[in-house]
């Protein structure tokens, strides 16, 4: 049954009020319905694992690429097999072709590798490109990579104290701009009040801030060399070892004065880490170590500030024939220094293929020319991330004794 609803409506009509009263039927009206759902498109994509990590330490990678004609995997990981060959890792780093199926899904199987961590990318008719399914990557100077990690060494994030790892931002006025560096805070540093002293780490060229802890898992290593006592606690500061997306010879060079990377480093890295953290600031609490181009940033930088560091690590590197020349020249009042007593430890190691070990040997005899105390520990495999982490589970027990 209707019910009936009085009605008055008022108009202007040529100048004059008109009221008009009825009635209207009301009645409930039946709600509108909602909006369809939109349905998820379901394609191979969908559920597609990649990478999918086998108990034998082989890995497969997949993508969905139903348009495209070629796609090659570009991996790391054969240099890290033991008995691999420099023509093999050559060959590999070619790229493999990947196999397509009749749905569009590309696929390939590597290794078995070693334990540890490996970044990949696609190439897709000729464009690099990361791994859609896998949200890991790693930074590096003007690219991102994906990353699997296959467990059973001591990088691995196991069941113990966990340190954090922060990015942190500060204005270089070495270089009149904004920069970003990544801190290791080791278990306890938040909810404590200790000091610590700090290993300054440095990443090779090519690479950036991120690296150490996105496929170098330095953070893991420390946090489970920590656990088991074999390591003190300590601060780990990683700063971009790049100043610009260009790769700039000058921090490679002998002339550290005229280094825009080495003057940031000593002039606003190092100040602001130990006025806003909880540092031990004096030598017997600093260490400085490097790969490959940090290697040498390590070298330039300690050995121009003899006394600064007592613990230093170069992890394959080493001058090239004419810097070494030139570093002896410019920088012999540094080396002749008293200062380079203070140096507890002065630590090198190379792989056996490593491109760096032709430089490694001359280097620590120049430094032992001037009196320095070095070791060195010569490793099997190339200049790759599998020895530089082999080098940091190795060094960092050695600091601060």
């Amino acid at each position: 049954m209707r019910n009936s609803v009085s009605t008055t409506l008022t108009i202007l009509v040529s100048g004059v009020l008109i009221s008009i009263v009825g009635t209207m039927a009301s009645a409930q009206q039946p709600a509108s319905a909602p909006p369809p759902i939109p349905v998820m498109q379901v394609t191979p994509n969908t559920n597609l694992v990649s990478p999918e990590i086998h108990p034998d330490g082989t890995v497969t990678l997949r993508l969905w690429a139903p348009d495209a004609k070629d796609v090659k995997l570009s991996s790391e990981g054969e240099e890290s097999v033991p008995g691999a060959t420099p023509d093999h890792v050559t060959a590999a780093m070619k790229g493999a072709s990947m196999s397509r199926a009749e749905d569009g899904i590309w696929s390939l199987t590597v290794g078995p590798y070693p334990a540890g961590a490996y970044r990949y990318t696609f190439t897709i008719d000729g464009v690099s490109a990361t791994d859609p399914k896998n949200a890991a990557s790693s930074e590096s100077l003007s690219a991102v990579r994906s990353v699997f990690v296959i467990p059973g060494n001591f990088s691995d994030a196991t069941d113990v104290p966990h340190g954090a790892v922060s990015t942190i931002y500060y204005q270089s006025k070495t270089l009149g701009r904004l920069r970003r560096m990544h801190i290791y805070f080791p278990p306890g540093y938040e909810s404590g009040s200790a000091q610590y002293p700090v290993l300054y780490l440095l990443h090779g060229g090519g690479d950036s801030d991120d690296s150490w802890t996105s496929v170098g898992r330095a953070n893991f290593i420390l946090d489970n060399l920590i656990a088991a006592g074999k390591a003190k606690s300590m601060i780990v500061v990683m700063p971009a070892g790049h100043v610009s997306t260009h790769m700039d010879m000058r921090s490679m060079g002998a002339d550290v004065a005229s280094d825009p990377f080495s003057n940031d480093f000593i002039n606003d890295v190092i100040p602001f880490v130990e006025h806003h953290y909880r540092t031990i600031a004096d030598p017997q609490h600093r260490a400085l170590a490097g790969l490959s181009m940090g290697g040498i940033q390590t070298l330039n930088v300690a050995l121009t500030h003899p006394g600064f560091f007592s613990y230093l690590g170069v992890f394959s590197s080493g001058w090239f024939g004419p810097t070494l020349v030139q570093f002896e020249q410019i920088n012999k009042a540094s080396l002749q220094s008293p200062d380079k007593s203070k140096v507890k430890l002065f630590w090198f190691a190379s792989g056996k293929y490593d491109i760096a070990m032709p430089n490694t040997g001359p280097t620590i005899d120049l430094v032992k020319k001037y009196g320095y105390t070095t070791e060195f520990h010569p490793s099997e495999g190339f200049h790759a991330w599998n020895n530089w982490r082999d080098y940091l589970h190795e060094f960092a027990p050695r600091l601060f004794q």
